[in-house]
């Protein structure tokens, strides 16, 4: 009985000696898969983060930093002061940006270094170009937007911009986001 007892044991513990090499085997290749991916994301992040700004959004931007140095108290609020709004995203059935430039728009500033006319504090709360934190932040700012006008009226067209484009960005550029909070790129 004692042999059997011993024969399990020594059974059981080769069990576990196997699971245990098994399970650094696997870790041990999905390094080298997960180091290949990083490096694949990498490509792609710096060809976007040195993209060249489309000439509307230059003009706005060049606007938009003639306005807060001027010192007119033009901007309301934060809203008004976001990293969207310096590039020249616009909503609504007046003074909207047609689809494709919202898009446009707010993809460039997913990776763009944001102007220095931006109080610091802020621009640090918005995260760093092509990061995991500027993709949550547009994300969080479309949503807050159509929250804050969703029951005023008049506001419909501008409502459904916002949360149209907040659904394209999620499904189009979500997946990406993620797999660059999982490489490092958080904020």
């Amino acid at each position: 009985m004692e042999g059997w007892i011993g024969l399990l044991a020594v059974v059981a513990i080769l069990f576990v000696i196997f699971r245990i090499y098994e399970s650094v085997r696997n870790w041990w290749l999905n390094r080298e898969e997960r180091k290949a991916e990083k490096a694949e994301l990498e490509q792609i992040r710096q060809k976007e983060l040195v993209k060249a700004l489309p000439s509307h959004m230059v003009r706005s931007l060049e606007r938009f930093e003639a306005e807060v140095r001027s010192g007119k108290d033009h901007f309301l609020g934060q809203n008004d002061f976001s990293p969207l709004a310096c590039f020249g995203y616009k909503v609504g059935k007046t003074n909207g940006l047609p689809e494709k430039q919202r898009r446009e728009v707010i993809y460039y500033t997913w990776y763009a270094e944001l102007p220095d006319v931006l109080p610091q504090g802020y621009v640090r709360k918005w995260g760093g170009p092509g990061s995991y934190k500027r993709y949550l932040m547009i994300m969080r700012h479309l949503e807050m937007l159509a929250n804050q006008r969703r029951s005023r009226r008049n506001y419909h067209v501008a409502v459904a911009h916002w949360d149209a484009d907040r659904k394209w960005f999620q499904e189009t550029y979500g997946e990406l986001a993620n797999k660059y909070f999982q490489h490092g790129w958080k904020s």
